[in-house]
């Protein structure tokens, strides 16, 4: 058991280290990326990271080929660097256009966000906590005019049994463009926009009881030494 969770650990900080890495810091966690991905560079805003990519776009032209899949995979080291500080909840929202030619043509959005923990592990065989979500993007059906979509998907680690809260864990975003077009003439194209990913941590304080709790402790051990005194 300790073998497979050494191996197991070993992967999650693979997944954080990246050819590429840019450091940015938020304000109470830092995040660490590749920024040679089709996310491109980012920037943050308190404790949301946001990406702005240019050239993350499906286009298919004439049915040749017919189907143009697009897909790209981030990982993110998110530690927090303010003391007494935890994340418990990611969100992953994602916006951009698309345009259909005629009825025959179609795209497709979807994506997915997993959390894996570098701190914890959780029951019944105590590997890393790891959660995940995927998301759809329904509705892409209108015709001849660019049409904005958005979508998204939360984790929040009180969801799985034994996690709840962290301080360090590899954050993955996979995301899944496609544009399809079946006739010579036809034009379908789905992109992200500038502004368009975002990757948001909730962060939160300790518990004013635990500081209490600590506080508390610390001053009936202040008073059983002056009593041991007298």
């Amino acid at each position: 058991m300790k073998l497979y969770r050494s191996v197991l650990f070993a992967v999650v900080s693979i997944f954080a280290v990246t050819a590429n890495a840019a450091t940015i810091d938020g304000d109470d966690v830092r995040f660490t990326y590749d920024d040679s991905s089709l996310f491109g560079t980012a920037s943050v805003v308190g404790n949301t990271l946001f990406f702005q990519p240019t050239d993350f776009r499906a286009e298919s032209t004439d049915g040749s080929p017919a189907a143009v899949p697009l897909s790209e995979t981030l990982n993110i080291t998110v530690e927090v660097i303010s003391t007494g500080y935890v994340m418990t909840e990611f969100t992953f929202a994602e916006f951009g256009d698309y345009y259909l030619s005629d009825n025959s043509t179609s795209v497709t959005a979807s994506g997915r966000l997993q959390v894996a923990s570098q701190t914890e592990t959780c029951p019944p065989i105590n590997f890393p906590c790891l959660d995940s979500e995927v998301f759809n993007v329904s509705g892409l059906d209108t015709v001849g005019a660019t049409t904005d979509w958005s979508g998204g998907t939360t984790v929040n680690l009180a969801d799985t049994a034994g996690w709840g809260s962290d301080t360090l864990v590899t954050a993955q975003i996979q995301n899944n463009l496609s544009a399809t077009t079946l006739n010579d003439g036809e034009l379908a194209w789905i992109q992200k926009k500038a502004g368009g990913v975002s990757l948001e941590v909730s962060v939160v304080p300790v518990p004013a009881a635990v500081w209490l709790f600590g506080s508390a402790l610390g001053m009936l051990g202040w008073i059983r030494r002056r009593s041991a005194l007298k």
